[in-house]
């Protein structure tokens, strides 16, 4: 069952065993929690006494309008990243400065539309829709942390960096261990336990 606009607000434990979480509709009951939260992932878990050691890293996001699909992969050059999100929405990504005139969000963002513009075949077609911060979860070693957490039984986390990237390899994978209740050798180095 999916439940949209919903928030998380607290996961609730039972001695050493998740239960399931409180919602802002609710509570829903849960053998596994699937906690895959980003930078929401500390908030949530230490009241539990479960430290997850991640911090917020910044990136500009750059959202354009296109008529039709200008790019087929992802593009990741000197001069921008970029992607289709859908096919009629283009995503590109710079890395965040500060705040400044010059180097804020916003005059960032303006001087990677105008060189997509410029690059792309028909990038004189593209239309700026918005340029906001996100903020990605950063691990502290820079690598994701995937699996079962030690101390609390029922909760899977799934916290990355590169989160789009490798969702569907990450969720695969994920699903055979909570699934078949088998440890998969492939995500022994994101193991919590390394910290």
């Amino acid at each position: 069952k999916i439940q949209f606009d919903t928030n998380v607000t607290q996961l609730k434990q039972e001695g050493s065993r998740l239960v399931g979480v409180h919602t802002s509709k609710g509570f829903v009951e849960s053998d596994v929690v699937v906690l895959a939260a980003g930078t929401g992932t500390p908030e949530l878990c230490n009241p539990l006494g479960c430290h997850v050691p991640v911090t917020s890293s910044p990136s500009i996001l750059i959202r354009m309008k296109t008529a039709n699909k200008r790019i087929h992969t992802l593009i990741s050059n000197a001069q921008f990243e970029a992607r289709q999100l859908t096919d009629y929405t283009l995503l590109a990504a710079e890395d965040y400065i500060d705040e400044s005139e010059e180097n804020g969000p916003q005059a960032v963002g303006k001087r990677a539309y105008d060189t997509l513009r410029r690059s792309l075949k028909h990038g004189n077609q593209l239309e700026l829709e918005s340029i906001k911060v996100g903020w990605r979860p950063m691990p502290e070693d820079g690598y994701p942390i995937v699996g079962f957490h030690d101390h609390m039984n029922g909760l899977y986390l799934t916290l990355m960096h590169s989160a789009i990237t490798l969702a569907p390899l990450i969720a695969h994978l994920a699903a055979s261990e909570i699934i078949d209740g088998k440890s998969r050798n492939e995500l022994d180095p994101c193991r919590l336990s390394r910290f």
